[in-house]
């Protein structure tokens, strides 16, 4: 008769160890989940770009150059890899011509005089907004042509000073083969205007090795589709391997024929 509580004693014992474990273990996995729920949501943007890739219509020609122009820039400009500075010259000419245009066609809503008497005002901003207009337009379409970037004169560990070079692309519609060009511009970004439209080489050797001129020119061609799959998603990371391989063995190319 007396052992019959003692088991009953011992199962009670052994349901509350039961019931505490189970609470450890569930208090335990709800804590990591909140840490990395945490750790998540501090850094979420961090894993929308980690596994976003970015993609565009095959048929796109203009939105693939511009994606490869992009590319080509990033590498460039770099400051953990080339760390090039871009010549921003000419982009504040831009700048102030556009400003231009715009303080123009605020004046003409602003004047204090009505119609007719503001006739004259309204003739002079109406032709200050498209002069600024027009000066855009022949930068864009004369000056600087197919250059994506303008950069800066360097200086090596030496203290030799590499001119400051204009990066140009060339890609077009319906074709496969992408080119860049590197031409030496020791003038800055405003001598663009003295500097012949961009032509690449008849002679395009599609995954060779870059091809180096005279002192500071350089090309490489691409075929896109080695950076594009069928579905439009663009590698970018593969093209950027390629890229920081055509620039340091232009930088080497410069410094060989320097010294």
């Amino acid at each position: 008769m007396a052992r019959g509580p003692r088991k009953d004693a011992s199962k009670e014992a052994g349901a509350e160890g039961a019931k505490d474990s189970t609470k450890e273990i569930a208090t335990s996995g709800s804590k990591d989940s909140n840490e990395s729920a945490d750790s998540n949501s501090k850094h979420p943007k961090d894993h929308q770009e980690d596994f976003i890739p970015k993609k565009t219509c095959l048929g796109d020609s203009a939105t693939m150059k511009r994606m490869l122009d992009d590319a080509a820039i990033k590498v460039l400009l770099d400051e953990s890899e080339l760390g090039y500075e871009e010549d921003t010259a000419l982009s504040n000419v831009k700048l102030i011509v556009g400003f231009t245009g715009v303080a123009a066609s605020l004046v003409s809503h602003v004047y204090p005089l009505s119609f007719p008497k503001n006739w004259w005002v309204l003739f002079a901003c109406c032709a200050g907004y498209f002069i600024c207009a027009g000066i855009l337009q022949l930068l864009l379409s004369f000056v600087e042509l197919e250059s994506i970037l303008v950069t800066r004169a360097t200086k090596d560990a030496s203290g030799k000073s590499t001119p400051g070079f204009t990066l140009s692309s060339h890609f077009p519609r319906y074709q496969e083969i992408y080119t860049l060009g590197i031409t030496p511009l020791p003038k800055g970004s405003l001598a663009l205007i003295s500097l012949p439209k961009y032509e690449p080489s008849e002679e395009r050797k599609v995954g060779g090795p870059p091809s180096f001129g005279p002192p500071g020119f350089g090309e490489q061609h691409w075929d896109v589709t080695k950076f594009f799959d069928d579905e439009g998603i663009f590698y970018e990371e593969k093209f950027c391997d390629e890229l920081r391989s055509f620039f340091k063995a232009y930088e080497s190319s410069v410094s060989k024929k320097q010294s």
